[in-house]
């Protein structure tokens, strides 16, 4: 499953993204802004998770997990030069993604990075388990899946972008293993302790949902018209697609009873 950043295609991009309005290119650049901070932020933050590994098989599947992020930040990063023509590397990427920052976006990163950065100071497994809960399952396995399954179908509609719908693609193969991770690791740790871990993850959950439900009404006040434009749902359909995938999540794990007792 190796790829490699420098065989996506970008040139129909290019000339697809030079055709759009004004509009529809600050609506592409939104989209992509998320994109390169979604990146850059998991990107930096798995070095914690790499020293504060249980056993050397979960640092092994770390390390490659390392190199994927870097190569889709890579990615991200070829797109804002050879489709947006934004030149100057990854400073001058951020500081653009910076400008397109919302409130929503802003407050999610922070929180995970609050998270992770416990590792740094506590390596104890109930820190490292609350910390794959965020990152692996939440950040990647509802948030980021959501935005990457809305936005995919929104490309057709500003034109013809091959490159982007492939290294979506890409890098969407390389985060379901990620998430894979994730929900093996904290199923075996609700299997190995069921009251003491459903209380852990628990604490996440309800700080998330806490959380989700302010970020609502953040985005229901002045967000509506961009999300729409950037993902094709308003934000409460947005809301909705996350929620139904965080319940796959839990009763992947262990979290929560199947339907039915199945």
């Amino acid at each position: 499953h190796q790829w490699s950043v420098f065989d996506l295609d970008l040139k129909t991009d290019a000339e697809s993204f030079g055709a759009l309005g004004s509009a529809d290119q600050e609506g592409l650049i939104w989209i992509f802004a998320h994109r390169f901070h979604a990146e850059f932020n998991v990107a930096r933050l798995l070095a914690p998770f790499l020293l504060a590994a249980p056993d050397w098989e979960t640092q092994l599947l770390l390390a490659t997990q390392t190199a994927d992020e870097h190569r889709h930040l890579q990615a991200v990063l070829r797109i804002y030069e050879e489709v947006f023509g934004v030149v100057g590397g990854i400073d001058a990427v951020r500081e653009l993604a910076d400008r397109n920052l919302d409130p929503v976006a802003e407050t999610l990163y922070g929180r995970l990075e609050e998270y992770i950065s416990r590792l740094e100071r506590d390596r104890h497994p109930d820190v490292f388990l609350q910390a794959v809960v965020v990152y692996h399952l939440l950040a990647e396995g509802v948030i980021a899946r959501t935005a990457q399954n809305l936005a995919a179908g929104q490309y057709e509609r500003f034109g013809a972008f091959p490159g982007l719908a492939q290294g979506q693609r890409l890098v969407a193969r390389d985060e379901a293993r990620h998430i894979g991770f994730g929900v093996s690791y904290c199923r075996l740790r609700v299997a190995a302790e069921p009251e003491h871990s459903r209380a852990v993850i628990g604490e996440v959950i309800d700080e998330f949902a806490a959380v989700a439900a302010e970020l609502l009404v953040t985005a229901n006040d002045g967000m509506s018209d961009i999300v729409r434009a950037g993902y094709g749902v308003d934000p409460a359909g947005f809301s909705a697609e996350a929620m139904r995938l965080l319940e796959l999540r839990l009763r992947a794990i262990g979290f929560l009873d199947a339907p039915n007792g199945a």
